[in-house]
C-alpha cells in the first residue's frame, strides 16, 4: 500500500518536473530579491551641510541642557540667546535652521546638548565665539 502511494506521487513528480523546476527556480529568484534591501539613504551632518543655500554654515551648537535641546525638531526656525551680566539676554543668532539633532542622524547621544544650526555666515563667528555651555533658544513661528 504505501509502496504504492509513492509509486503515484514519484510518478507524478516525474511527469511534471519541468513546471516544479520553473516553480523552484521562480521561488528561488523571488527569495534572493526579497532578502535584498536598498541602502540606507545617505543622511547626517555631511548630508545636511551639503544642501545649505549660498552663504549660510552649519554650527553646532552645544545648549544649556538637554531638555532645551529636546524640545526643538529638524526644521525648526529658531534664536539662540545667551544671558549677559546685566540679565537682559543677548541674541547672538536669529533665524537659525535646526538641521540635525543628536538622535536624528546618529551623531552625539539621546541625551546631549549638541544641536546642528544653519546660520548666515556672518553670525557663525559670534557663536564660536560664545560661551557654548549657556547658550538657550527661543522657537519662532514657523
Amino acid at each position: 500500500m504505501a509502496a504504492n502511494a509513492v509509486l503515484r506521487v514519484r510518478t507524478l513528480l516525474n511527469r511534471h518536473r519541468r513546471i516544479l523546476g520553473s516553480l523552484s527556480a521562480a521561488a528561488a529568484v523571488l527569495l534572493l530579491f526579497g532578502s535584498m534591501s536598498a541602502p540606507a539613504p545617505a543622511s547626517g551632518p555631511d548630508v545636511v551641510v551639503a544642501g545649505l543655500p549660498e552663504g549660510f554654515v552649519a554650527v553646532p551648537v552645544t545648549l544649556r541642557s538637554a531638555a532645551i535641546a529636546s524640545a526643538v525638531h529638524v526644521g525648526d526656525n529658531i534664536d539662540l540667546v545667551l544671558p549677559s551680566e546685566t540679565g537682559a539676554p543677548r541674541v547672538i543668532a536669529t533665524s537659525a535652521v535646526v538641521l540635525d539633532l543628536p538622535t536624528a542622524s546618529g551623531f552625539g547621544s539621546p541625551t546631549s546638548t549638541v544641536i546642528l544650526v544653519s546660520v548666515e555666515k556672518w553670525q557663525s563667528t559670534a557663536l564660536a565665539a560664545e560661551d557654548s555651555t549657556q547658550i538657550s533658544l527661543v522657537i519662532n513661528s514657523r
